[in-house]
């Protein structure tokens, strides 16, 4: 993302660090109109933001502290950029402060993203990453899977849209000749016991040539389920490959409630090609399927993406995404819309992307 970038002058930094120091604000806006043929019967033209890639402003800074040491924070906020409001609280995406050294890595204290989403979307999906929609991501007939803190239980279940882990700490490693790899733990604070309410994750990723391995855990416990001593377990793997200009990407994820059993496998195979210097088609398939907990339900989903830049900074594009769900009761849903009536959904979306 591009930026404007200040010195630390009058700030209350020392004189000496002023040289070091900067501030980078940054941001994007995403908006276009949605079509979709099925919600509760009938079809729906609705302009939504934030699908492409959420509405974000921030602010990052960072201090060389000398022998290749530096600070660092994040402070990251998400608006709706249809009528301005915030979403959620106002550096509710991330919020952290830390320290990054080349030969040794970094450790991070505050608000943020967990592996299932730094290896397993932004680092494995790589050049790909800015065409990956939320309609992209996953939902589909699970909402009985309750995961807390989703509108509505299967919203986004495998945390593949960037999902936070409060009051963590946060390690990545350095570049070891192509492997690097992570671990965090969202600290609980509950008295007379250290597991409780608490969140742990870890990632590995791995690049050779054209290949790209990436495999990340989450396991999240929340107040809701068995008074914070369950919760949600995520692990996922998959990687990507050169084709030609192209990729190629495969993606595996699990996801379980360990309080109620319920489960979900995802299997997902994709990837973009140019058609021209500035346009760029992504596409993936995917299958999930829920066990007896959710009643055997299943979803296949297809999704294409096209892409044309009109500069570095702004975009046009067009998403077409369809989903078929089976089961007793089963009704498709696409990430960012309502259920159907039934077990086929389709949607339609022309947007434009600014990033400054």
């Amino acid at each position: 993302m591009l930026g404007a970038t200040f010195a630390a002058v009058g700030l209350g930094a020392p004189l000496a660090a002023q040289a070091q120091s900067s501030v980078t604000l940054y941001g994007l806006i995403d908006a276009g109109i949605d079509y979709t043929t099925n919600v509760a019967g009938n079809s729906q033209t609705s302009l939504d933001t934030g699908i492409l890639s959420p509405n974000l402003f921030g602010m990052r800074g960072s201090e060389d502290l000398g022998g290749g040491l530096h600070a660092k924070f994040v402070l990251e906020g998400q608006f709706n950029a249809g009528n301005g409001a915030l979403i959620g609280n106002e550096f509710g995406r991330q919020a952290y402060i830390g320290l990054t050294d080349a030969k040794w890595g970094s450790v991070t204290l505050g608000n943020q993203y967990d592996f299932m989403f730094t290896s397993l979307s932004v680092k494995r999906y790589g050049p790909m990453f800015p065409l990956i929609s939320l309609q992209n991501l996953r939902q589909g007939p699970f909402n009985a899977l309750n995961v807390p803190n989703r509108p509505t239980g299967a919203f986004d279940f495998d945390r593949m849209a960037g999902e936070q882990i409060a009051n963590a700490v946060k390690y990545e490693s350095p570049d070891l000749a192509g492997l690097t790899f992570g671990a965090m733990l969202g600290v609980g604070g509950q008295p007379g016991s250290f597991s409780r309410d608490s969140a742990q994750s870890f990632g590995a990723d791995y690049r050779r040539g054209p290949i790209q391995l990436d495999a990340a855990y989450t396991f999240v416990r929340y107040p809701s389920l068995n008074n914070g001593n369950d919760g949600i377990r995520n692990w996922g793997i998959g990687g990507r490959t050169a084709l030609g200009k192209g990729f190629v990407d495969l993606l595996y994820t699990s996801t379980a409630n360990t309080a109620t059993g319920a489960h979900v496998d995802v299997y997902e195979i994709g990837g973009m090609m140019p058609l021209a210097a500035a346009t760029h088609l992504a596409l993936a398939y995917q299958y999930m399927k829920g066990n007896a907990v959710l009643e055997g339900n299943r979803a296949q989903q297809i999704n294409a993406t096209l892409d044309y830049s009109l500069s570095i900074q702004t975009d046009l594009y067009t998403t077409v995404t369809y989903q078929h769900a089976n089961g007793p009761g089963a009704q498709a849903q696409i990430l960012a819309a309502g259920p159907a009536s039934g077990g086929n959904q389709a949607e339609l979306r022309i947007g434009m992307r600014h990033f400054f």
